[in-house]
This record gives C-alpha cells, sequence and structure tokens, in this order.
C-alpha cells in the first residue's frame, strides 16, 4: 500500500528522540528524488507513487538502522563538488576542506609532483586539481575497494591529472623526487570512544597501531622522498599535535608547525625536509 508524504514525515517525527536530523535528511532525500518544494514545505496528502514508496521506506529502514544519510544518498558534498561515496571509504569531513585550500594557496609550480597517501574517496587529490588544472598528483590507497570508488570519482569530474596506486603507504615513491606530500591517514586507536559513532565507515580508514603509527611510516617515507625543503601536511586528531610534532622532529625534519581549524582545534601539522 502506498502511504502519502503526511505520513512519512509523521514517522520521521515520531523518531526525532534519536535521530534529531531525521526531519532535515528525510527532506534532501525527498528533492533527490525529485519531489517539489511547494509539495515538501505543505507536507500534504499527496500520494507517492509505488516506486516512490519503495524508495521512502529502504531509506527509512537504512537510516534507521544508523546508516549515514551520504551513504544511503551514495553522494557527499566536498569542495562545492559531489562525489560518490559508499561504506568503502570514509565520508568527507568539512574540515579536510582546508587541507585544499592551504596547498591552493601554495607557491607550487606547474611541474610540481604532489603525493596524497590514503586518498579513500580521492576527494582530496581530485578537489585539488579541479581547482588548479596545472599540478599532478599521484594519490594512493592500501584498499583496492578504496580506489575503485576514487576512480569512479576521478570519472566523474573527469579528471586527468590525478593517478590513483594501489600502494602500502608511499612504497612506490622515488627517493628526492616530491615536492609535497600531504595525508589524512587513520589515526585512532582500536578503543577509541568516537568509533561507536562511526561503526559504518572502514575501520582501515579510521584505525591504526597506537593511533600514531601512520603519522611515522608517511613521514618516515617523505623524508627520503622529498625534496630538500618539500613539505609534509598531515590532517590528525584535535589532541595528537605534539605526539605528530615530534615524530617529525624525531626523523629530521624542520620549521615544523600546527594549524587549527574552523573550530580552533589543532588539526594540522606540516614541516620541511
Amino acid at each position: 500500500m502506498n502511504q502519502s508524504l503526511k505520513y512519512y514525515f509523521a514517522l520521521a517525527r515520531s523518531n526525532e528522540s534519536l535521530h534529531p536530523n531525521i526531519v532535515r535528511d528525510l527532506k534532501f532525500f525527498l528533492q533527490c528524488l525529485e519531489v517539489s518544494d511547494v509539495i515538501l514545505a505543505l507536507e500534504d496528502e499527496a500520494n507517492l507513487s509505488a516506486e516512490e514508496s519503495i524508495k521512502i521506506n529502504a531509506f527509512f529502514e537504512s537510516y534507521l538502522y544508523g546508516i549515514p544519510i551520504d551513504y544511503i544518498l551514495n553522494e557527499s558534498e566536498f569542495m562545492g563538488y559531489k562525489f560518490y561515496v559508499d561504506s568503502r571509504v570514509l565520508i568527507p569531513r568539512p574540515e579536510t576542506e582546508l587541507i585544499v585550500e592551504w596547498v591552493l594557496n601554495l607557491s607550487l609550480n606547474k611541474n610540481a609532483k604532489i603525493f596524497e597517501v590514503g586518498t579513500g574517496s580521492g576527494c582530496i587529490a581530485i578537489s585539488i586539481c579541479l581547482k588548479n588544472k596545472d599540478l599532478k598528483i599521484i594519490a594512493t590507497d592500501f584498499s583496492d575497494s578504496a580506489l575503485e570508488v576514487a576512480q569512479i570519482n576521478r570519472e566523474l569530474h573527469n579528471v586527468k591529472n590525478v593517478t590513483f596506486i594501489q600502494s602500502n603507504w608511499m612504497a612506490c615513491s622515488v627517493e628526492n623526487s616530491l615536492d609535497l606530500v600531504i595525508s589524512n591517514p587513520p589515526y585512532l586507536k582500536s578503543d577509541d570512544p568516537h568509533l561507536s559513532n562511526l561503526k559504518h565507515e572502514p575501520v582501515m580508514a579510521l584505525v591504526c597501531e597506537n593511533g600514531n603509527q601512520s603519522f611515522f611510516e608517511i613521514a618516515s617515507h617523505s623524508i627520503n622522498s622529498l625534496k630538500l625543503g618539500g613539505k609534509i601536511i598531515f590532517e590528525h586528531g584535535c589532541s595528537q599535535a605534539e605526539e605528530v610534532s615530534n615524530i617529525l622532529k624525531k626523523l629530521g625534519f624542520k620549521n615544523i608547525a600546527t594549524k587549527k581549524d574552523l573550530q580552533g582545534l589543532d588539526r594540522y601539522t606540516y614541516a620541511n625536509k
């Protein structure tokens, strides 16, 4: 039996105590089904087609199970672009956009060699190359399934200046060849309480040994792969700035500094070889 739009809004509001954003997300989902803004505003008795009802019922089933709206829609916005996402990759976070803006503001020439480690959906590398078509990026990930998503996004945006490679950290990099290394690697410990809110996202992209092994591995490769004066940029947890800085210092990096995100939290650490 097909239900009316009014029924689904009532169902959403009955679940607001556990899912505070469900009405907002239902409206967004219905917009994706091309339900008109007028009908949405009225939340009227308009009957839905059998196909629409099936899709909305599937939305509720997934949403009430805790699956993020980005995975339900297979879409996430980053830097003003729409990216395909599913449970093979992390959902892009707004704070990561600052890395893209940072890279774009660096004085990099068009022959600069940029290397991203742990690309996931490819949103960082692709966004940089969409904003500056002169730059070329090699982006790696250990996960073949994550790279399948990155390739979907590469084709979606028709980007030619990004190369995706399956690699364990930076095993494919060449000594003294890179101008810039960027990474938002796994940085949670396996017992981190935040994981309870991230249970539908890939653990491999979230967790690493001691919460800091990824920084050590990437920085160890980078100190050899970067040219003299080359830069490394990490995104990390808001309590990890000192820990990451110490790793970089011990490996011989210079000019180590930390930047804050839009919430005023220590989120990015960078250094030069």
